[in-house]
């Protein structure tokens, strides 16, 4: 059974300024460094047994300081990139123009296709993580520690199923915050088991 320890990246400028990055980026600001030191201090003493993280800049960054304190295999993997949002991406949550367009990405994720902005949809989301969580956890033996390095909505895709939510509560609380540690057991032929979520413990949800 593998223990995954599933880290966010920390605040980039983008979150910073409400503008949407999905597959475009920005660079951490000094309180997402801050942030990923913090949670790098708190999984220092975890043997990991290999760190698979999603290859965008901000996650990579952020898998960067989490493994200082580790000399394990680093994998890229695209299965972890974060929810391709097309033409919003680099537009401000604030903006007029696509006001319609986030009012139905946050409001109304049951209903959002992604069709209108070129994006990939809540559904395509979920079966590429859960695609990729399948691949990695093949790959390793029972009660091996893996470090996950991914996006809030990516996170949000692989937990929300675990606790049978509907896609209606998709951004229910908690909050998956900037270098948040969520825990999920898993064995290859079990289903996933939430420890934690977001920092937040299962019983507490």
């Amino acid at each position: 059974m593998a223990l995954l320890y599933i880290v966010r990246h920390g605040q980039t400028e983008y979150n910073a300024q409400h503008i949407v990055q999905g597959r475009c980026d920005s660079p951490l600001t000094d309180l997402g460094v801050k942030q990923v030191n913090e949670t790098a201090e708190q999984l220092k003493d975890i043997d990991f047994s290999a760190c698979y993280y999603s290859p965008l800049g901000r996650t990579t960054t952020t898998a960067d300081i989490l493994l200082q304190h580790h000399n394990i295999e680093r994998i890229p993997h695209e299965g972890l990139m974060e929810i391709y949002l097309g033409t919003l991406e680099g537009k401000s949550f604030f903006s007029k123009e696509h006001a319609d367009d986030f009012t139905a990405f946050w409001k109304y994720p049951d209903k959002f296709t992604g069709e209108k902005n070129q994006a990939e949809s809540y559904d395509a989301l979920e079966e590429r993580i859960y695609n990729c969580y399948r691949e990695i956890i093949a790959k390793h033996e029972e009660d091996e520690p893996l470090l996950i390095v991914s996006h809030g909505a990516a996170i949000r895709s692989f937990i929300n199923p675990i606790l049978n939510r509907p896609r209606t509560e998709f951004w229910a609380k908690p909050e998956v915050k900037p270098a948040s540690i969520s825990i999920v057991k898993w064995a290859s032929q079990a289903n996933p088991e939430l420890i934690s979520y977001a920092g937040i413990c299962k019983e507490d949800i």
